[in-house]
């Protein structure tokens, strides 16, 4: 018999189950965020047990966060490994990146951060948690191998992280998130290249 306030068995279970059924909900959102019941619905369940497994919608959406981060491990340990010298590993970063935003979720993951989180005390630091920083960190790590190597010079490595990232997560979020396909078309793969190349430029040893 199980004790009043302990778990069921398959509560982690039906948890990663929710969370699934959530992320889709807040991903195809749009420029509204879901209330509770809209959330409630998508998932199939009452808002009681929304409220079981979570608590608040925040603590959905922050579950919904720390789950991503958790998905995320091999694609950020690509984008920290070095790949060949300066200039291909910095191209390939570069693609790989803007890859995680075209095929990967990325841009859907990003847009409903900062939908979420702008402004937010709570959720603002949680997407900062759970995806920028990871990116940043994992960037600043294939720069730190690169400045071991005597590749880099010197300079403060997370403003060569921003500098690197921030450009490609803004063109691949006007491409797709914001329409600019439609609006003002930019070729992402030569974009990509370009940038990697001029990032090169400013920060070769």
């Amino acid at each position: 018999m199980r004790q009043t306030g302990s778990r069921n068995r398959n509560h982690d279970a039906r948890r990663a189950e929710l969370i699934a059924k959530l992320r889709r909900a807040l991903h195809a959102a749009g420029p509204n965020p879901p209330s509770w019941r809209e959330l409630a619905a998508a998932a199939g369940v009452s808002l009681s047990t929304l409220t079981h497994y979570f608590g608040r919608r925040d603590d959905v959406v922050q579950a919904v966060m720390a789950d991503d981060r958790a998905g995320a491990d091999a694609e950020l340990a690509a984008m920290a490994t070095p790949a060949g010298d300066l200039d291909a590993s910095m191209r390939v970063a570069a693609l790989h990146l803007l890859g995680g935003f075209r095929h990967g979720g990325l841009d859907a993951l990003f847009a409903t951060g900062l939908r979420e989180g702008s402004a937010h005390p709570l959720l603002g630091p949680a997407f900062l948690d759970s995806a920028l920083e990871p990116t940043l960190a994992a960037c600043e790590a294939r720069l730190a191998a690169h400045r071991t190597a005597g590749e880099l010079r010197d300079g403060d490595l997370r403003t060569a992280a921003l500098q690197f990232v921030a450009p490609i997560v803004l063109a691949a979020l006007h491409q797709q998130q914001l329409g600019g396909c439609s609006v003002r078309p930019l070729d992402l793969d030569a974009f990509a290249a370009d940038h990697a190349a001029a990032f090169v430029r400013a920060w070769r040893a």
